[in-house]
Order: C-alpha cells, then sequence, then structure tokens
C-alpha cells in the first residue's frame, strides 16, 4: 500500500504480496512469475503508445504459423515476452501464439514448476488503425516430473489454469487477471510506472449491455446461432429491449468492453467446416476463467470452454462469452435446432 497525500492506493506489486500472505507455505515463486509478466507488459505498453514514433506501425513481411501476416508490433511484443521471462527458473517452457512450437527448458531439480503461455498482442490487425490492442497469458503447473516439460504440460483443459490475465493498451493501459479468486483489475499510472489497482473484485453486470459479433459472418453460421443473434438484437421487450451492437474485432477489447458493461461476445463456427477462429490455448481458456471468475461463462455451443480437452497447441475453438444468462440461452438455441 502507498501513500500519496491523503489517498492510499495498492499497487499490482502489494497486491500480489497481499495474495501471497495468503498461502504460508508459498515461496514466492509463483508471484514473482505475475510480476514478471506485469514488466514485460509495461514494455510492450511502452512500444505500443510509441509506435508511429519508432516505425515499428504496418506489416513485418512474414507469415505466423496461423497463416497470417505478422505485424511488426506483433515481433516486437513476442520477442520482449520471451527476453524478460525466459531466464526465469520457476519458467519449465512457454509458447506463443506467434510460434509453432513451444519451446521447453531444461530446469534444476525443483525448478521449471510452471509453463506460460501468450498472445502477445491480440488485435494486432487493428493496430495501424489505432484500435485497442492488448496481451493475453495462461498459467498452468507442470504435471510431468522430469527435468524438461512435455507437450501434455500444455495440453491441459482450462479449468486447470493456475492464473490468466490480459492486458489492454487504450485510451489507458489495464492489467487484469485472476489466480482463482476474484478478477481484479489494475491502470498503470506512467508518471509512477506503476500498476494501480483500479477495480477490485469485478463482476459482470447482470444485463446484456453488448451484443458483439462479427455479422458480416453471419451467412455462415448455424441456424441455431442465426436465431439466437436476431433474438438478442431485434427484442424489444424485457432484457433485451436496449442492447446495443458493439464488434471491434480484437477480443482483449471486446471482452473487457461486455466484462465491464455486461453483454455477450461470440465468433461461432464455420456451419460448413464445423471450426471456429479464435484460440483455445493462447485466447479462450484464458478469458474464460476470468470470466467464470466474474460471474460469467464461456461455451463453445455445446460445453463449458474450460472443460475442453486441447488436442494441439494451436487449436481454435468456436466461442460465445460473457452473461450466464446468454450463453446458456445460445446453447439452448444450438440444441433445439439440432434435435
Amino acid at each position: 500500500m502507498i501513500t500519496s497525500g491523503w489517498k492510499d492506493f495498492e499497487t499490482l506489486e502489494s497486491h500480489i504480496a497481499r495474495e501471497q500472505t495468503m498461502h504460508p507455505e508459498s515461496r514466492g515463486v509463483f508471484s514473482n512469475l505475475l510480476r514478471r509478466i506485469g514488466l514485460a507488459t509495461k514494455i510492450i505498453s511502452s512500444k505500443v503508445q510509441r509506435a508511429g514514433l519508432v516505425d515499428v506501425l504496418g506489416k513485418e513481411g512474414a507469415v505466423n504459423v496461423q497463416g497470417e501476416e505478422q505485424m511488426k508490433l506483433d515481433v516486437l511484443a513476442n520477442e520482449v515476452v520471451k527476453a524478460t521471462l525466459g531466464w526465469m527458473p520457476p519458467i519449465g517452457g512457454f509458447g506463443t501464439e506467434e510460434e509453432e512450437q513451444v519451446t521447453l527448458f531444461e530446469r534444476h531439480e525443483g525448478e521449471g514448476q510452471y509453463v506460460v503461455m501468450f498472445d502477445p498482442l491480440d488485435g494486432s490487425s487493428n493496430i495501424d488503425a489505432n484500435v485497442s490492442v492488448g496481451t493475453i497469458f495462461s498459467i498452468h503447473r507442470r504435471i510431468s516430473t522430469g527435468p524438461k516439460p512435455e507437450l501434455r504440460d500444455f495440453l491441459q483443459p482450462g479449468h486447470r489454469q493456475v492464473a490468466a490475465g490480459y492486458v489492454i493498451y487504450g485510451s489507458s493501459t489495464m492489467f487484469v487477471y485472476t489466480t482463482g479468486r476474484g478478477v481484479h483489475g489494475f491502470t498503470l499510472d506512467p508518471e509512477i510506472g506503476e500498476y494501480i489497482l483500479s477495480h477490485e473484485n469485478i463482476r459482470i453486470p447482470d444485463r446484456c449491455h453488448c451484443f458483439s459479433s462479427n455479422d458480416s459472418n453471419y451467412s455462415k453460421w448455424d441456424e441455431g446461432t442465426k436465431k439466437f443473434a436476431d433474438h438478442i438484437r431485434y427484442s424489444k421487450q424485457g432484457r433485451y429491449a436496449n442492447v446495443t451492437s458493439r464488434y471491434i474485432g480484437s477480443l482483449v477489447s471486446d471482452f473487457h468492453r461486455n466484462l465491464l458493461y455486461g453483454g455477450v461476445f461470440m465468433y461461432p463456427a464455420d456451419a460448413k467446416t464445423g471450426k471456429g477462429k479464435l484460440r483455445l490455448l493462447y485466447e479462450l481458456a484464458p478469458v474464460a476463467m476470468l470470466a467464470e471468475q466474474a460471474g460469467g461463462t464461456a461455451s463453445d455451443g455445446k460445453q463449458r470452454i474450460l472443460d475442453i480437452q486441447p488436442t494441439e497447441v494451436h487449436q481454435r475453438v468456436p466461442v460465445v462469452i460473457g452473461n450466464k444468462e446468454e450463453v446458456e440461452l445460445y446453447e439452448e438455441f444450438v440444441r433445439k435446432c439440432q434435435e
């Protein structure tokens, strides 16, 4: 806790330290990992804020493992994450959305307890338009016991995450995370270079204020998804009378808005291919954990996102996420249309 004149405020550092005291057996390893993620995102934030001045806007010229053109800031953010976290003894390995293979480290006995997954710069296709982007992270405790982690350490269902969060780089930079005891948000104060607790114990408001979807894909949706979307958007009674459509195209931005205002975001499967667009491990499992900790939920239309057993590192799945009532309603529409 820091006192500045008459006002007391809590930093991310002190909040992590306070949470650590709830676990007398803790040696501070996990806390240090969270602090280091905070540092990496401060560095990325500074680069994002200066993007137009240091020639890092635009395309890099390469294509990532997803078949998408990499933006210069994508590559830079990825390197920042690797350089900031790669040396830490508690990290046995990490994977990023920008690289095909996960990175594995051979550590000494008692080290390498965790694997970390990142989307270093979510929404990067919006960079040149100065739209908010973000970093998403997910932390798992290893399940293998050797000196070097294995692929199965990464391919764990989301309910086994020990922490998840994101940082949104917009009009301000905000760090939002959970360790399974609620969701807390910290806003970066550029004057002192610290994240300050600004949103304690975030709960999704029990209302459907925003409906977020890429409507250009409407013709590709299955019948249940179309009926759900029409019901939310065009119903003029009760809960949906004042729903507004809001879609940015950056998962962090869309989810963050709905987390604070209430609503639902969806990126369903293509009806022909049955595949979704968003990545399970790098994007959806982390935000699903946050949603549930804030009183919401996330589903692929048939099952809870956090219960999906991953089969590959870059697996994509459909999603609807936000208020519990709307997600359950979506599952009901899908189920009825498949009967």
